[in-house]
C-alpha cells in the first residue's frame, strides 16, 4: 500500500521512519513486540525512601533480565516490559534481599511497593504473588490470560475477553462492540500493538489463533493519550513468543450440529449428526537461549458445512403453506466455511536489554453459498462462493538507552480483500436483483457483483510508530514517567462498489411463493433503482499524524496524576483523488489519584479526556463518484404483473424482461429510453453530494470517576462511573441555499452538503461499573462486574451494511419535524444491566488421577429498545420551496409511530459450565474439555422483525399529515380491507416483535468439546 503525497505527511513519515532507524541502530540492531508494560514502585525501610536498590525483573516472557537503581527518593521504574509474570527482586547491601512476584499486563502501569528490612544474619527471601487482572491505575483496565479463559466455557477468542469486561455491550449492528456508549465502528483493536479492524465498519478481522493468545486487555474510561484514534475503547491483545524452554500444544475442537438444541423457530428440524473439528497447534522455543525465540501457530478447520434455510416472507401470499400466519422456511443449503490461520514469530535480543520481533500471520478463506446476511434472502440464485484472503505483516523494537530513558518502535503492514464477491453474471436477467418490498427479501442474484471492472475490493492500513520513555525522579516533585511519541498510521482502501451483475434492482410490490418458485409482483407501488459507477476508483488515503506527551507523575505516595495531551492531524484522500479532510484536535488526557493510606488498600480517582475519532473512510469519501455508485429511482407505471396469484404467473425472466421493455432497456449499465421522466429520486456522488472544505474528526469528551482497591493480597476490585457526550456528527443538508446540480442526462439535483453537526443531534452516555477478582482458596478463583448503563439520543449513525452514516435531519429539513423523525429515547445500543459472574474450581481429587477443574459463567444481558418506525409521505402536505427532488417514495422521511424506545427485546439469562481435566504423562500434559452452552436452554428473544405498514408500502392505509395529525393504528393482525375501511395509518407488521429466523433467538444449548496435549 502507498501513501498518497502530502507535504506535512511526508516530511513527518521521514522524521518517523529516521526515529526508527536511529533507535535500531542505537540498540545494536534487536527487536519485542508492543504494547508493553511497566512496572513502578516505591521502596522504603521503616517510612523512608531507600535509594541505590537494585531492583531485577525476570520472566518466562523476557529475554535476559532488567535491572534499575532505586533514585534518591526510593522510586524506580522499569519500563517496556513483555506482558507476563515476574519476578522481582529487591537487593541492597545490609538489607534482607527480597523477591515479590507480579503480573504485568499490555498497556498497563503495575505498582509494585517493596517495605525492606535490616539484615541481621542472612539474606531472607519473602514471595508474594498477586495477579493484576483489574488495573490499579486511573485507566480503566479489564485483562483476561489465555489461562483463564481456557478453564471458563469461552470460546477463547478476543470478543470473549471483550464479552466478560464491564463497561461494553455487544449491542452494536450484528452484534459489534459498543463501549462505554460509543458506536461500535469507533474502538481501536490491536493484537500485538497493530490494528486489525475492518476500513469500513470497523470490526476486527479474526487475525489470531486461540492457543496462540497470551492476554486481552480492554480499556474503557481514563485512557492514555498514547492511545487514538478512537471515541469507545482500546483492546490490545497479545500473543505468544516462544521462550528459554520449548514449548507447544495440539488441540482438536469439536462441534456438531445434533449437539446443538432447536430454537422455537426450527422446532422439529431434524439436527445432522456430523462432527466438525477445529484444529490448533503451537510450538515455540529457543534457537538461542536468551537471544533468539521461535513461535509458530496454525489453526485448520474442517469445513463448516452448516444446513441453513432461507426466509419465504408473509404467509398471505405463500400457497405453498395456506393458512399460514407466519413466515416460513425458504430453501435450505449448506454454507461452507474454510478458514486456515497461520502465524510466525521470531523474537531476537543479541545484546541484553534490546529486542526486535518480527512477526506474520495470514489467513486463506472461502466461503461457499455465502450471503449478504444484513439483508434476508429469498432462494439459493441469491448465494456465492468468495475468498477473502488476509496477511498481517509487524516489526517491533524496544530498547534500553540508558537506566532512565527507553525507546520503542513499531511497522506494520495489514492487507484485506474481497474476491468474488456477488453476481458471477451481468447480463440483465441474472445479474438484477429482485426485492420483495413487502416481505424485504432480495432474491434471483447475488448483491454486489463479482464480475464487474475492479470488482475485487482492498481494504488495507500501514502504521508506524515510535516512542521515547523517560523516568524522572525528583525530590520535592516525586517521579515522573514521561513518554513522548509519534503515530503515523495509514488505512487505504480500494472499491468499485457494484451493487449487482447488471446495476439494476427491481423493487417489487411483494412476492407470490407458488410450486417452489418465486414470482414478483409488480404495479404502481413497485419501482426500479439503477446504480451505475461512471469512474474506476482510486486508492483512498484516510490518514492520522499523531504526536503525544502523557507523564504519569506520583507525586507522593498519597498522590499521583496522569497529564497528558494528543495531537492528531487527519487527512484524507478520496477514491477521486480529491482532498476532503484536514484537520487537527487536540485530546486532553488527565487524571488524578488519591490513596489515603498510601499503600494502594483504596484509591479514589477522577479524570477528564477527549476522543478524537479517526477520519472515517466511506464519509471521507461521500462526494467522490470514483467506484461509488449513483442511485437512480424510476417509479413503474406499467402492466401489472402477478398482480392475480390465481391467473397464469409470469416467471423472474419473463417479469424482469417486461420491466425493462418498458423502460425501454436493452443492456446492462443503460440509462432508460422510455418513461425516463418517471424519475421520482436520485443522488450521484460528486455531483450532488459535496464536501466544502474539510471534514471534522467526530469527538468524545468524557468525565470519570471511581474507586478501587485490594483485597488483602488475594484480590482487587473497582468500581467506576462515567459520562460521555459525543460531537461532530457526520450529516448531510440538503437544503435550498446549496443550489442545484445537473447531470448529463439533463437531469436537476438538490446539492446535499456532508459536513459536522452537533445541535440537535446528541448521543450521551451514563455508566456505572464495579469488578472483583478474588481467589479466597488456592483452589477456587471467583470474579464478578455489574453494568449499569444508559445510552440515550438521537442518532444512531450506523448501520450493519455500511458502518457509519450521516445524519439526514438536516436534509430537507421542511418535510420533517424532530419529534416525529428523530425523537430523543434510548438508542439501539442501550442496555440497562449487564451481569457476568465466574468461578473455576480445583476438585479435591487425588494428584494421580490427575487435575479436575470445574468452572461457570453466569450471564445476565437486560433487553434492547426499539420502535415502531416506517416511513410517511409528508410532501402530500408541504409546499415545496424550490427543491427538484422533494422526498418522496422510498426516500419519504422516516417517522416514529412509537417512542424510540417503546419495546423492548427479552431479557437474556445464561449459564454456560464447563469440566477441565488434565493429567501429566511425562513431560507432556493431556487435556480435555467439554462444554455446555446455555445449560437450561433459554430462548429469549434478541433479533425481532420491526416491520411496519402504512400508505408507504401498502396500500391498506390512508396518507396522513405528520404535521398536524396523530396516526392512527391498525391493531395488529387485521386484515387489510378492515384497515383501510376504517381509516387506519399504520399498522405493525404480521411478524412484529417475533424472531424471523434462528438466528432471533439467544444460542440455543450447545455442546463442545475440547481435546489436546501440551508441553
Amino acid at each position: 500500500m502507498k501513501h498518497t503525497s502530502h507535504p506535512f505527511g511526508t516530511l513527518t513519515r521521514a522524521l518517523a521512519i529516521a526515529l526508527v532507524s536511529v533507535c535500531l541502530v542505537s540498540a545494536a540492531s534487536a527487536w519485542a513486540q508492543l504494547p508493553t508494560g511497566t512496572l513502578m514502585g516505591h521502596v522504603s525501610s521503616d517510612g523512608l525512601p531507600m535509594p541505590g536498590v537494585s531492583v531485577t525483573a525476570k520472566s518466562p516472557a523476557l529475554q535476559g533480565s532488567r535491572t534499575v537503581v532505586t533514585s534518591g527518593n526510593g522510586d524506580y521504574a522499569i519500563i517496556n516490559l513483555p506482558p507476563g509474570e515476574y519476578t522481582v527482586t529487591f537487593m541492597i547491601s545490609g538489607f534482607r534481599e527480597q523477591t515479590l512476584k507480579q503480573s504485568v499486563g499490555a498497556s498497563q502501569t503495575v505498582t509494585l511497593n517493596s517495605a525492606m528490612s535490616i539484615s541481621e544474619v542472612t539474606a531472607q527471601t519473602v514471595v508474594m504473588g498477586r495477579a493484576e487482572q483489574i488495573s490499579e491505575q486511573a485507566q480503566a483496565s479489564t485483562t483476561y490470560t489465555t489461562e483463564l479463559l481456557g478453564k471458563l466455557p469461552t470460546a477463547r477468542t478476543i470478543a470473549s475477553a471483550v464479552n466478560l469486561t464491564p463497561g461494553v455491550n455487544a449491542n452494536g449492528p450484528n452484534g459489534a462492540f459498543t463501549v462505554s456508549g460509543a458506536q461500535s465502528f469507533d474502538n481501536n483493536f490491536t493484537v500485538n500493538g497493530v490494528n486489525i479492524q475492518d476500513n469500513v465498519r470497523g470490526t476486527p478481522f479474526n487475525l489470531f489463533i486461540e492457543d496462540a493468545i497470551q492476554e486481552t486487555t480492554t480499556s474503557t474510561s481514563a485512557i492514555s493519550a498514547e492511545f487514538g484514534r478512537f471515541q469507545g475503547g482500546v483492546i490490545n491483545t497479545i500473543t505468544k513468543s516462544g521462550g528459554n524452554a520449548f514449548s507447544g500444544s495440539l488441540r482438536v475442537t469439536a462441534n456438531n450440529d445434533a449437539w446443538v438444541a432447536n430454537t422455537p423457530k426450527d422446532a422439529g428440524t431434524a439436527r445432522v449428526q456430523d462432527i466438525f473439528p477445529t484444529y490448533e497447534a503451537t510450538l515455540g522455543g529457543p534457537m538461542w537461549k536468551d537471544k533468539i525465540w521461535f513461535f509458530g501457530a496454525v489453526r485448520i478447520p474442517k469445513t463448516s458445512n452448516n444446513s441453513l434455510t432461507l426466509s419465504t416472507g408473509t404467509a398471505t401470499e405463500n400457497f405453498d403453506n395456506p393458512g399460514s400466519t407466519k413466515p416460513v422456511a425458504g430453501p435450505a443449503y449448506v454454507f461452507s466455511a474454510l478458514e486456515k490461520r497461520y502465524e510466525g514469530k521470531l523474537t531476537l535480543s543479541p545484546f541484553q536489554n534490546h529486542t526486535l520481533t518480527g512477526g506474520y500471520i495470514w489467513i486463506d478463506q472461502n466461503q461457499a453459498n455465502n450471503r449478504f446476511t444484513p439483508l434476508p434472502q429469498y432462494d439459493l440464485a441469491s448465494l456465492e462462493t468468495r475468498q477473502l484472503p488476509q496477511k498481517l505483516l509487524t516489526a517491533n523494537y524496544s530498547g534500553v538507552i540508558t537506566d532512565k530513558f527507553f525507546v520503542e518502535g513499531q511497522y506494520s503492514k495489514r492487507q484485506f480483500t474481497f474476491e468474488n464477491s456477488g453476481s458471477q453474471f451481468n447480463d440483465l436477467i441474472q445479474g438484477t436483483v429482485l426485492h420483495d418490498r413487502t416481505g424485504g427479501g432480495y432474491y434471483n442474484s447475488p448483491i454486489f457483483c463479482a464480475v464487474c471492472p475492479g470488482s475485487a475490493e482492498k481494504r488495507d492500513n500501514e502504521d508506524i510508530l515510535a516512542k521515547g520513555t523517560y523516568f524522572l525522579s525528583t525530590p520535592g516533585l516525586g517521579s515522573h514517567n514521561i513518554v513522548v511519541g509519534f503515530d503515523d498510521f495509514a488505512g487505504s482502501r480500494l472499491s468499485n462498489n457494484w451493487q449487482s451483475g447488471s446495476s439494476y434492482f427491481i423493487n417489487g410490490t411483494r412476492a407470490i411463493f407458488k410450486g417452489g418458485d418465486i414470482f414478483p409482483v409488480v404495479d404502481a407501488n413497485s419501482y426500479m433503482g439503477f446504480y451505475p459507477i461512471a469512474n474506476a476508483a482510486n486508492p483512498t488515503d484516510t490518514r492520522t499524524i499523531s504526536v503525544f506527551l502523557n507523564d504519569q507523575w506520583k507525586l507522593n505516595n498519597n498522590l499521583s496524576f496522569n497529564l497528558g495531551v494528543r495531537w492528531d492531524k487527519n487527512h484524507a484522500k478520496d477514491s477521486k483523488g480529491a482532498i476532503t479532510a484536514d484537520d487537527s484536535d487536540f485530546s486532553p488526557r488527565l487524571a488524578a489519584t488519591f490513596d489515603p493510606t498510601g499503600n494502594g488498600k483504596i484509591r479514589f480517582n477522577a479524570s477528564y479526556a477527549r476522543y478524537v475519532g479517526a477520519i472515517q473512510d466511506t464519509q471521507a469519501g461521500a462526494a467522490s463518484g470514483f467506484g461509488a455508485p449513483a442511485a437512480y429511482y424510476y417509479a413503474y407505471y406499467g402492466p401489472e404483473i402477478n398482480t392475480d396469484p390465481n391467473a397464469a404467473l409470469l416467471t423472474r425472466a419473463q417479469a424482469i424482461q417486461a420491466v425493462f421493455n418498458w423502460f425501454g432497456i436493452t443492456a446492462p449499465n443503460q440509462f432508460p429510453t422510455q418513461h425516463a421522466s418517471d424519475i421520482f429520486g436520485s443522488a450521484v456522488p460528486g455531483l450532488n453530494t459535496v464536501i466544502l472544505g474539510s471534514l471534522k474528526s467526530p469527538s468524545t469528551d468524557e468525565f470519570a470517576v471511581g474507586v478501587a482497591g485490594n483485597l488483602s493480597s488475594r484480590g482487587s476490585f473497582r468500581v467506576d462511573g462515567v459520562y460521555r457526550k459525543a460531537g461532530r456528527f457526520y450529516s448531510n443538508d440538503t437544503t435550498i441555499p446549496n443550489g442545484i446540480a445537473t447531470d448529463a442526462q439533463g437531469n436537476l439535483y438538490d446539492i446535499g452538503v456532508v459536513n459536522n453537526l452537533d445541535d440537535p443531534l446528541s448521543r450521551k452516555y451514563y455508566g456505572l461499573s464495579a469488578q472483583v477478582a478474588y481467589r479466597p482458596l488456592t483452589s477456587l478463583n471467583i470474579g464478578a462486574n455489574w453494568t449499569w448503563s444508559h445510552t440515550y439520543g438521537n442518532f444512531l449513525g450506523e448501520t450493519a451494511g455500511s458502518g457509519p452514516v450521516q445524519s439526514a435531519i438536516q436534509s430537507y429539513p421542511e418535510y420533517k419535524q424532530l419529534s416525529w423523525n428523530s425523537p430523543t429515547g434510548d438508542l439501539l445500543q442501550d442496555q440497562r444491566h449487564k451481569v457476568r459472574l465466574y468461578a473455576t474450581y480445583d476438585l479435591p481429587t487425588p494428584k494421580a488421577l490427575g487435575i479436575f477443574t470445574f468452572s461457570v459463567l453466569q450471564s445476565y444481558d437486560s433487553g434492547t429498545p426499539y420502535g415502531a418506525v416506517g416511513q410517511v409521505r409528508s410532501q402530500l402536505f408541504v409546499t415545496n420551496p424550490g427543491y427538484v427532488q422533494p422526498p418522496s417514495g422510498p426516500g419519504s422521511p422516516t417517522y416514529y409511530f412509537s417512542a424510540r424506545d417503546a419495546f423492548h427485546t427479552d431479557n437474556i439469562n445464561r449459564t454456560d459450565i464447563a469440566l477441565n481435566y488434565s493429567k501429566n504423562i511425562g513431560p507432556v500434559e493431556v487435556f480435555f474439555r467439554p462444554d455446555v452452552l446455555n445449560l437450561f436452554n433459554r430462548q429469549g428473544l434478541v433479533i425481532v422483525n420491526t416491520t411496519v405498514l402504512n400508505a408507504v408500502n401498502s396500500g391498506n392505509f390512508a396518507n396522513f399529515n405528520p404535521f398536524t395529525t396523530t396516526p392512527v393504528e391498525c391493531p395488529q393482525g387485521t386484515a387489510g380491507a378492515t384497515c383501510k375501511a376504517s381509516g387506519a395509518n399504520w399498522q405493525k407488521g404480521a411478524s412484529f416483535g417475533q424472531a424471523t429466523s434462528p438466528a432471533g433467538y439467544q444460542l440455543a444449548r450447545t455442546v463442545r468439546a475440547t481435546l489436546g496435549v501440551r508441553f
